[in-house]
């Protein structure tokens, strides 16, 4: 979204795109001064104005109510308020209603109304503006707040992370130093796997097929995204592909408990699709069949009507 977009019709709602299960509207209520917007690395002088005793705010927002505070770009506190900030310009304040969802079924739950203000900003930086140092870092960090946003439950602020760190990592591809490489590819490896994991919570085994094959091209014998390809291939029905998958995770690890029970799980599933194919061609048949014999009754019908018509005497 652009800054100047928003402001030119005050009241006008425009969505902004969160990773978060939440749907985020804002609209302007001041505008702006300067081309300028925040970029990542910027550090953001904010006002949050809510009800601070709504539950919703604890649980939403990292951030004082109601108090000025400091928030950098990029570093993935709140994406929900990093997605407003995109294309804000110094001054300017934005009304934001958030409506929180379900993540089993995304379905609209509660809404939190706040205002927020944004007073000045530092300048940032693009990723072609990075060092090498400086993008392995972020990488690093981005990371590191998607393991830590996996094991609070949040599997969207998990997939931003690690998709912000893939991100970067291709923008590296061609300037890694030899000496490097090993633990680039082991990494990038680790990241797109990792994302895979949070794909699968959310329902998107094509996504986290997609996620675990690239792991694999880095990393053929990554167990973890083995495993996970597995798991997305039992999703969408291929079960020939994922049973090799997790075979040969226990080539490589034959201890593997979540291995060894996704197999069983598989065996359980293709026994069931078996057992509904069956059902399925039974009762197929005895259709035909049934239409067979109706078939052959209305011809015997018809037949006993002729021979009906033909020994009564002529008229």
């Amino acid at each position: 979204m652009e800054g100047g977009a928003g402001c030119d019709d005050l009241t006008a709602w425009e969505l902004v795109p969160v990773w978060q299960c939440s749907v985020v509207r804002r609209r302007f209520l001041e505008r702006g001064s300067g081309d300028e917007t925040p970029r990542g690395g910027s550090v953001c002088r904010i006002l949050i104005e809510s009800d601070a005793t709504d539950p919703l705010c604890s649980q939403l927002l990292p951030y004082p109510i109601n108090h000025w505070t400091p928030l950098t770009m990029g570093e993935g506190e709140c994406d929900i308020i990093e997605g407003v900030l995109e294309g804000m310009r110094a001054g300017e304040r934005c009304e934001v209603v958030i409506s929180r969802l379900e993540s089993s079924s995304c379905l609209q739950t509660q809404e939190l109304r706040l205002t927020l203000q944004l007073h000045s900003f530092t300048p940032g930086r693009d990723s072609w503006e990075m060092s090498f140092d400086e993008k392995w870092g972020s990488i690093a960090r981005h990371k590191q707040k998607g393991g830590v946003r996996f094991r609070e439950g949040d599997m969207w602020g998990a997939a931003h992370r690690y998709s912000l760190a893939t991100r970067l990592a291709v923008t590296l591809q061609r300037v890694v130093p030899a000496e490097w490489d090993p633990e680039f590819q082991r990494v990038c490896s680790e990241l797109h796997a990792n994302l895979a994991a949070c794909q699968l919570r959310l329902g998107q085994p094509h996504n986290a097929l997609l996620s675990a094959t690239r792991a694999l091209g880095l990393q053929p014998c990554c167990t973890k995204a083995l495993y996970r390809r597995g798991l997305a291939l039992s999703m969408l029905g291929e079960f020939k592909q994922a049973r090799a998958d997790l075979r040969r995770v226990l080539e490589l690890e034959p201890a593997s408990k979540p291995a060894l029970q996704a197999l069983r799980d598989l065996e359980r599933r293709e026994r069931e699709q078996r057992g509904q194919l069956a059902r399925a061609m039974r009762a197929s048949q005895g259709y035909e069949q049934a239409v067979q014999l109706g078939e052959r009754q209305r011809v015997e019908r018809k037949r006993g009507e002729r021979e009906r018509e033909s020994s009564q005497p002529g008229l």
